[in-house]
This record gives structure tokens, C-alpha cells and sequence, in this order.
């Protein structure tokens, strides 16, 4: 310690001799007095009763000497010295030994208490009873009493009991409930899990912390070493959070280190946040016991702490990694047909897959939205076949396909508005109430054109990722993107890469589910065929794909009628699910639409019962409203050569039942096809207050180029107070526009297609 000098009392000078006084000459008095500077109210020449006394001089104080300073030898003119800390005495000068501490008795003195000093240990939460030693000291507190002794609580794992009669130096009474104690540890009973203490005065201990450490563990390790044979191990682990949900007692964290998935749970009080400061994103380390919940992995948490800076970046890359090896898609399996196409599209469809399993493996939602249609059902449906297992595999929750998974039907063939406010509004619910991420949404049969950029624009926005199964015409392609391509993440379409739309969404989404998984081929493979035939399509791979198509229906029916399928065959279980997707509306169809599509092998016997049903009430509604339809239908061939027939369905055709105009417009358009062949150039149009279905046979794009999407954009520039929108495929589509302006519309059609060479 730094102390003042004794010598020079801290003012760094001493007296070496003294003088004369100056003022007073040595006489130690002043020979003058101003009365008046000295008292109030006394002149100044007043000498009354002060004439025979001396007043000192008030420089030397009276001594008549004045002492003369030096520098103090003792301390060298600081004015101060270091002394011990303990004991005060002189240690050093100052300022050079400022960081001495004690003397060499008092150094001497310490080591021989340091040495004869107990250590008493405090407990982390982490130590448990198998860490402890027999003969080591421990501090813990009273947490009961009993007539035979107390329990002695060291951390929240470990308790033991203090019998009174190994109590020495203390009395019995003396030990309340709370009171902090320090005990010896005499018998450790790990069979019996039971610590036995006996307490001795302790005087001069030192405290030392005995802190646990655990090496950290990746999560899947957990699960090669089994749930059981881990259960109640306390291990480290480090992860992000996908998901966080409050229960009516712990709060409970989604966890993922890249290697694998387990659930958090931490507890401060039922119902009650724990850790408010993780959120979704949030990279953690929890040190916990292992414990088993439904049958998958729970972690009891000990410590939680967030991962910030540099741990938090590490953690993450190495995640990324894991994950993006974990989420690869088999983008090398052969394809159920021969296809250039196909193989043109495989980059782009080993992306789209990749991303699903990504979603799945990231925690996030999927929302699949299709057509509701044939094609649309179809590809939905092989997507979800492949999609489920991979999702229940991947997550904990054994409620995933319901709390991970929506499948929805569109009715439009595009992302409608009022589609995509459902999606976000129930994605956002999500979000709130279970602590979701927002979801991957998948577009099949729909999402290639200009008319789905307002409802994508809009999910977006919640920074949703979105990728795209379509066949439809997307528009003016330049090196391989469409303007689609802006607003997406990913996109699978056979117009990208030169094709057409005769390669299905149907198909492409069967070829994207096998790379997802490929262990579904055998109960999807069949549902390309079924999709092209009810899409009306044409070409190599069709062929294939319905020759597939009907041997492996015709395999899966040896457990039922063992019949022999035919196209026609095919052409019914597409009749079927139009018919069954008119009434279904928005809702999903789970495991009606499996029946209709055969999906179910060991229920090949429902489905076909299911398909004669179905089948014989639709065409019953159809043979009705053909009916009134056929008579209706005004033909004309145009100078071109090309037979044109127009229908009124809002006169002619039955309202809000099956057929819908759509449909209604194809069976008409077929019954004159059926009259004048195939190759016919045939056009036909129905019409109501502000729309027109328009179906073609190929003669009349083969020979006069037509394509419908072409035509919709000459009108739009043309007539653009029509508010005309539309398209769908070259062949067949639909139209939209003011019904004031129904007249010039469609007069303006007939126009262009009779122009057509």
C-alpha cells in the first residue's frame, strides 16, 4: 500500500537548521500594534489597556527563530513510501515499488495458511453425483430437516443427507432450513444414488468453483447411439432454431445442427415464454439431458445462451453445408421415357426437387397448389406421394403432414389473388400462433404466364420462395427464361428449353416427385398417361407415357378384376376426376382423389367401382347438356378453309353443374371432330356475358400456325377498353373481357382466324 512519509509527514521536506526571525530580530514580538486592524470599534492610536502587553510576531509565532528546509533524505522529496499490506511496515520507495504487496514475513505467513487452507468446492448445474469424491469438501444448503439429520443441496442434480450424528463442533438446532453449510463427502453410493456428508468445523477454506465442461456433439450422433441407451446423458449441442412454440408448460425450440432435428425444451413456468431472446433464425448452445417424447428427441435444457459474431457465422456455414448435402435430389434417374425434352429440362428440375427437400429439411411449410384439373391433380398428387415420407422422416412432429403440408386446387389456370391472400393470411397464422417460417409454395399446372405475376408479387413480399411445374405458354422466351422467371425462384416448364405444351405438368411433376424420392416411382408411374389423355395431348412421349400408363394398371388390377386397360380406360379416369374436381371446389380431395387416380394398389377394387360410379353419373350430366348443346352450335367454314363453330352456352348449356362451360365447350368441339376427322381444321368457340372457351384440333395449328396466346395478345393491343385478358394453351384457352365490348371481341376473333393462312 502507498502510505505518507514518517519522516516528512507526506510533505517531501525536513528542518536541517533555523535563523534569526527577520520581522522581529529575534525578540519574538512586534514593538507596533494597529489596534483597529485587531478589534471593532477601538481607534486606531488607541494604546487603552494594551500598553504593557507583548504581541508575538506573527511570523515566528513568538520563538524569534524561523526553521530552514531541505529535501527529506527518507522518502527523496515524494512524500511518500510502500508499506506491506498487511502488516504496514516500510516495503519500498515510491514510486519504484508500487507493486509490492507484503513483506517477506507477511509472504511467508500467507503460503503457510495457503498450504494448510481446505478447499470447498461449489457445484455448477451441470456436475452430477458421478463427478463428486469421496473425502472433498463441499458447499451446498439446508433444503430439509428431518429428526435424523438434513438434506444438503449442492446443485439442482445433486442432494444428500447430513446424519446429526456426523455433526461434531455444532449443535443439531443450529442448522435451519436455507442456511448455506460447507460438508465433507464420506460415502458415495452411486448404486443406490445416495450421498452421505458429515460436517467438521471448517475454518480458513478456500472456494473453488468446479465447473463442468461437455465436448460438443453433433444431434445425429445422438441418434447412433440410440434415444435409450442416451436418455438422461446431459450433452452439448449447438444448432438453429426452425421453429418455436409455447405450450401450456415448456417452451419448446426446433432445433437443427445439419446432421439432424431435435426438440428443446425449456421451462421457467407453465405457459410461460422461456429464452424470449430466441427467435426464429436465432443460432443456440444448450447444454441438457437427453429425454424422449413421442418417440423422438427431447433435450431438457440446463443452459441456453445465443451464438453472436464469428460462433454464430461458423455454426451456420457448417449447417448450409450439411443441409445442402442432406437436400440434394437424385437429379441422375432415368426418366419413364425417352424424352430430349426431358433431358434439356433435368438442371431445371433437379433444382426444383432440391428446393422441396431443402424446405422440408429447413422446417418450413409447403403449400402446393394445382389445377383443378386431370393434369393438375395428377402432377399434385404424384409431388405429394413423394413429398409426405421424406416430410415425416425429416421431422419431429408426428402430426407433419398436417402441420407441414397443404395441398389446395385452383379452379383458375393460374395463381389467383383470391388463392394467394388464403395462402399468405393462414401462412402468417402459422407463423403467430405455432411459430412457423414462412412456407415454399409449389405452383403445378399453373404459374408460367403474365396473369400469375400479381398473386406471386404479393407472396413474395413476405419473402416466400415459390418454383413452378407448368406447361403452359409463359410467352416470349429468350435464353431460357420467360418473364415469369423475374418473379421466381424456379421453373420447370418444356417451353423454356424448346418444347411444347403436350409434355404435361402431369408428367413433369412425376419425373421432379422420383428425384425427390425415387421409391414412390411404382405408385405414381401410371399418372403421366392419365394426365396427358385427360389434357387431350399429342406426341412421342404421350405414346409412351400412356403405353406406361396401361401396363401398370393393368398389373395393379390382378388384385382386383385382373382386366385388360385400354386408352379408353385411361379417358375415363380423366372424366372421373373432372367430374369429382367440379364438386370438390378448394378443397383437397385427400383420399377420394387417390381412388379415382389408382393410386392405392391394394385398393384396386374401390377404384374401379368407384370410376363405373362416377363415370355413369357424369356421363349421364354430360349426355344432358350435350342435348341441348349440339342443336345449338352455329358452324361455318371460313374462306381459310377452317371450320368454325360457335355455341351460346349462356342460352344453351345448364349453369353452375357439371359440365362447366370449359368442359362443355371440349365435349362439343369433339362430337364435330368425331364428324369431320382429326384432320379437320376445326376451331370452336363458346361464349357467355364476358367469356369465350376456345378449343382447336391440331390440323389448325400444324397448317395455320394458330395459337391461341398469340391471338389474346392482338386482341389486348387491339380493343385494350375490353379489359381482355386470357390464354392457356395454343389449342385450347379462354378469353375474358367486358361483356359491353362482347360483340367487338369476339367479331374481331373470327377476323384473325379467318386471316390465318
Amino acid at each position: 500500500m502507498i502510505k505518507d512519509c514518517k519522516i516528512c509527514g507526506g510533505t517531501g521536506k525536513k528542518v536541517i537548521k533555523y535563523d534569526i526571525c527577520p520581522d522581529c530580530d529575534g525578540t519574538g514580538y512586534q514593538e507596533e500594534f494597529e489596534t483597529k486592524k485587531h478589534f471593532k470599534g477601538v481607534s486606531k492610536n488607541s494604546k487603552y489597556d494594551f500598553d504593557d502587553a507583548e504581541i508575538p510576531c506573527s511570523k515566528c509565532e513568538g520563538t524569534g527563530k524561523v526553521p530552514v528546509y531541505g529535501l527529506c533524505e527518507f522518502c527523496e522529496g515524494t512524500g511518500k513510501i510502500v508499506a506491506c499490506d498487511e502488516c504496514g511496515v516500510q516495503i519500498g520507495k515510491y514510486p519504484d515499488d508500487s507493486n509490492k504487496k507484503l513483506c517477506k514475513n507477511c509472504q511467508k505467513s500467507q503460503k503457510d495458511d495457503q498450504e494448510n487452507k481446505k478447499v470447498v468446492y461449489v457445484l455448477d448445474d451441470f456436475v452430477t453425483m458421478e463427478d463428486l469424491e469421496e473425502g472433498k469438501f463441499y458447499k451446498g444448503k439446508v433444503s430439509r430437516a428431518e429428526k435424523y439429520g438434513v438434506f444438503i443441496q449442492l446443485n439442482e442434480k445433486v442432494r444428500g443427507l447430513l446424519r446429526f450424528r456426523e455433526v461434531v463442533g455444532r449443535k443439531n438446532s443450529d442448522f435451519k432450513i436455507g442456511d448455506e453449510v460447507v460438508v465433507q463427502l464420506s460415502e458415495l453410493k452411486l448404486g443406490k444414488r445416495e450421498v452421505d456428508f458429515r460436517y467438521i468445523p471448517t475454518a480458513g477454506y478456500e472456494l473453488k468453483k468446479f465447473e463442468k465442461s461437455y465436448d460438443l456433439i453433433p444431434i445425429a450422433q445422438i441418434f447412433e447411439k440410440g434415444l435409450e441407451n442416451m436418455k438422461d446423458k446431459v450433452i452439448k449441442i449447438r444448432g438453429e432454431v426452425i421453429q418455436a412454440v409455447q405450450t401450456p408448460g415448456p417452451t419448446v425450440f426446433t432445433v437443427t445442427d445439419g446432421t439432424e432435428v431435435g426438440w428443446v425444451a425449456a421451462f421457467e413456468s407453465a405457459g410461460v415464454r422461456a429464452n424470449p431472446e430466441v427467435e426464429l433464425g436465432s443460432v443456440i448452445e444448450v447444454v441438457g439431458s437427453v429425454g424422449v417424447r413421442d418417440g423422438k428427441l427431447q433435450i431438457e435444457r440446463m443452459m441456453l445462451s445465443l451464438l453472436e459474431g464469428d460462433e454464430e457465422t461458423t455454426v451456420k456455414d457448417s449447417i448450409e453445408k450439411q443441409l445442402d448435402i442432406k437436400s440434394e435430389a437424385k437429379s441422375d434417374i432415368e426418366f419413364l421415357v425417352e424424352s430430349p425434352i426431358l433431358e434439356k429440362l433435368r438442371p431445371k428440375m433437379a433444382d426444383v426437387a432440391k428446393r422441396i427437400r431443402r424446405a422440408m429439411l429447413d422446417g418450413r411449410p409447403i403449400i402446393l397448389r394445382h389445377h383443378a384439373d386431370t393434369d393438375g391433380y395428377s402432377g399434385g398428387i404424384a409431388l405429394e406421394k413423394a413429398i409426405l415420407p421424406v416430410l415425416n422422416e425429416f421431422s419431429l412432429d408426428s402430426g407433419a403432414q398436417w402441420h407441414y403440408y397443404r395441398r389446395s386446387p385452383s379452379k383458375a389456370p393460374f395463381y389467383e389473388l383470391e388463392d394467394v391472400t388464403k395462402d399468405i393470411i393462414f401462412s402468417l397464422e402459422d407463423y403467430i400462433r405455432f411459430g412457423q417460417k414462412m412456407p415454399l409454395v409449389i405452383l403445378v399446372d399453373n404459374g408460367s404466364t403474365n396473369e400469375d405475376i400479381p398473386a406471386i408479387s404479393e407472396i413474395k413480399a413476405y419473402d416466400v420462395e415459390v418454383v413452378v411445374v407448368d406447361h403452359h405458354y409463359p410467352g416470349e422466351v429468350v435464353d431460357g427464361r420467360a418473364e415469369i422467371d423475374d418473379y421466381i425462384d424456379a421453373h420447370v416448364n418444356p417451353y423454356l428449353v424448346g418444347g411444347d405444351s403436350n409434355l404435361t405438368a402431369g408428367a413433369l411433376a412425376t419425373e421432379v416427385a422420383r428425384m425427390i424420392n425415387e421409391d414412390v416411382t411404382d405408385v405414381i408411374k401410371h399418372l403421366p398417361g392419365v394426365a396427358m389423355v385427360g389434357d387431350h395431348a399429342r406426341g412421342e412421349e404421350v405414346d409412351q407415357y400412356i403405353k406406361l400408363a396401361l401396363e401398370t394398371l393393368t398389373e395393379n388390377s390382378k388384385t382386383a378384376s385382373a382386366k385388360e386397360f385400354t386408352f379408353e380406360d385411361l379417358d375415363k379416369i380423366a372424366l372421373c376426376m373432372d367430374f369429382e374436381a367440379f364438386y370438390l371446389k378448394f378443397m383437397s380431395g385427400t383420399g377420394i382423389v387417390d381412388d379415382i387416380l389408382a393410386i392405392n394398389k391394394e385398393e384396386f377394387a374401390r377404384h374401379e367401382r368407384l370410376i363405373n360410379i362416377l363415370y355413369h353419373r357424369a356421363m349421364k350430366m354430360v349426355d344432358r347438356q350435350m342435348k341441348s348443346v349440339i342443336p345449338s352450335i352455329k358452324t361455318r367454314e371460313l374462306s381459310n378453309g377452317i371450320l368454325l363453330n360457335v355455341i351460346d352456352v349462356e342460352k344453351y348449356a345448364h349453369k353452375f353443374t357439371f359440365p362447366a362451360p370449359g368442359k362443355t365447350c371440349g365435349f362439343a368441339h369433339d362430337s364435330i371432330v368425331k364428324q369431320h376427322g382429326e384432320e379437320k381444321p376445326i376451331v370452336t368457340l363458346a361464349y357467355g356475358p364476358d367469356f369465350g372457351v376456345v378449343r382447336a384440333t391440331d390440323a389448325v395449328s400444324e397448317t395455320f400456325s394458330f395459337n391461341l396466346n398469340l391471338i389474346v395478345t392482338q386482341l389486348m393491343e387491339e380493343i385494350p377498353e375490353s379489359s381482355l385478358d386470357g390464354g392457356g394453351h395454343e389449342c385450347a384457352g379462354s378469353l375474358k373481357f367486358v361483356e359491353g365490348l362482347r360483340g367487338k371481341v369476339l367479331d374481331r376473333f373470327f377476323e384473325i382466324v379467318e386471316s390465318m393462312k
